[in-house]
């Protein structure tokens, strides 16, 4: 079972032996993803004891062996002297797993009749480099419905307008779309490639009394290009809306009355998908169009619409009515980082109500939204960079204590990229086991170790280890 991090703390039981503790004997420098990032300093006090009495400690700073990038100052304090360790960006990982990880300290006690070692361990939290941002693909116009009379042939000529950007991030690219094969009756009109400041635009042609093949639908695939990088496809659907037939004559061979000719209205575009960042806001300004013209049997008729409360972020662009000769157009914007209402609502309805030869049809135009997962890390060798884990352990009634009279809790404090985890984070990470003057048998599992008179003879050192 991997160890993924470690700690240790001494326990001493002074009977009048000489004894060293520090006040800190180890330290995690911040690093980038191979190094130090910047000069960084941490300080260990150093304490001498013979039994319960305090007595002169030294350290001779200039026989310390230390690794590549980092020095070491005292301030000489005869009782309890402090050293400061600093760091620069010459130490990095390499010379770090080099160097073995801990500094040895040995302290001079009591005038010098006495040198123990004591070590101080050292550690470089590295940051996982930032990885390529993806790409995305925003299309205005992803189906369009063709108005047709009873044969299913294109009642008049038109047109079918396919807005598109790619995004890296968040950052606009230049792009290009080609297209598979069209049905025929559809044929192309202009390409315009996108810009890193304005969207593109791919205008089809549809001609009058085409049967479109002979298919009531069908789809278009579109291919989209960034430089030589295919990033994607996305698929235009197209349908055909038929007119119903003229009513036939009456029972008695007479002439029947003239049917009147049906009202109608097509709407080209009843869906659209936003692309949206992770926590649910539009990535980028986009435009959302929707073509519509109003028939009156199969003539063109005039045709207008009104919209309901447009959500948060989307306003009007432009609202512009059928004609007999022409489609009408209700042209939406949506601003970037619009959140629709809610970062957590996903999906909604625009009630559309069109006017045509004083009947009135209601639709409904849906949008959701398309979440761009969150951008992953990669580490020095290209795998996914991870929060640093760190373990610091405490005791709750110090870690000196006088003729066996031991009676303290060590609490290991678990820490990912600077933040202390909970109980139940830490069991996802894994196990805490203790271990005891170096046994690779735990003692006891768990965030805290009770430690109790008969515990400690002398000296105990306990390891705290998240196992997982």
């Amino acid at each position: 079972m991997a160890i993924r991090s470690s700690d240790q703390i001494s326990i001493v039981d002074l009977t009048d032996g000489y004894a060293v503790n520090l006040s800190t004997d180890a330290f995690t420098f911040a690093g980038d993803t191979t190094k130090v990032k910047s000069t960084q300093s941490f300080s260990t006090t150093i304490y001498g004891y013979c039994g319960s009495k305090a007595v002169t400690a030294a350290v001779d700073t200039t026989s310390l062996s230390l690794p590549t990038g980092v020095t070491v100052t005292s301030d000489d304090d005869t009782i309890a002297p402090t050293l400061t360790f600093t760091a620069t960006t010459a130490l990095t990982q390499a010379i770090l797993t080099t160097f073995g990880g801990k500094i040895d300290i040995p302290v001079v006690l009591d005038g010098g009749d006495i040198t123990l070692h004591k070590s101080v361990a050292i550690g470089i939290a590295l940051t996982g480099a930032t990885g390529t941002a993806p790409y995305s693909i925003l299309v205005g116009n992803e189906a369009q419905v063709l108005a047709c009379d009873k044969d299913g042939k294109t009642l008049a000529s038109g047109t079918i307008t396919i807005p598109f950007s790619i995004f890296q991030g968040t950052t606009r690219r230049a792009c290009t779309v080609t297209y598979s094969t069209l049905p025929s009756g559809i044929t192309l009109n202009t390409n315009t490639p996108g810009t890193a400041s304005a969207e593109g635009s791919l205008v089809l042609n549809v001609a009058a009394a085409s049967n479109l093949g002979g298919a009531n639908e069908g789809t278009i695939t579109l291919t989209f290009k960034y430089s030589s990088t295919t990033v994607g496809t996305k698929t235009f659907t197209w349908s055909k809306s038929l007119t119903g037939a003229t009513g036939s004559q009456g029972p008695q061979g007479n002439p029947g009355n003239n049917g009147t000719s049906a009202t109608s209205v097509v709407c080209g575009n009843e869906a659209v998908s936003v692309p949206c960042t992770l926590d649910g806001k539009a990535k980028a300004a986009m435009t959302i169009t929707i073509p519509f013209a109003g028939y009156i049997g199969t003539t063109r008729a005039a045709c207008t619409v009104a919209y309901s409360t447009l959500p948060s972020g989307v306003t009007l662009g432009s609202n512009n009515a059928g004609t007999a000769s022409a489609d009408g157009s209700l042209v939406l914007n949506v601003a970037a980082n619009a959140t629709f209402g809610s970062t957590t609502t996903y999906t909604g309805e625009i009630t559309l109500t069109f006017s045509c030869n004083s009947q009135t049809f209601v639709k409904k135009f849906t949008w959701s939204k398309a979440l761009t997962g969150a951008t992953g890390s990669q580490g020095p060798q290209g795998e996914a960079g991870e929060d640093a884990i760190t373990i610091a352990i405490t005791s709750s009634n110090g870690t000196i204590f006088k003729n066996s009279a031991i009676a303290t809790t060590l609490t290991a404090h678990v820490y990912q990229g600077g933040t202390e985890l909970n109980s139940a984070q830490i069991a996802a990470l894994g196990t805490i086991k203790w271990y005891k003057d170096g046994a690779t048998t735990a003692t006891a599992t768990g965030q805290t170790l009770t430690i109790s008179a008969g515990d400690v003879t002398n000296k105990a050192s306990y390891i705290a280890q998240l196992e997982g």
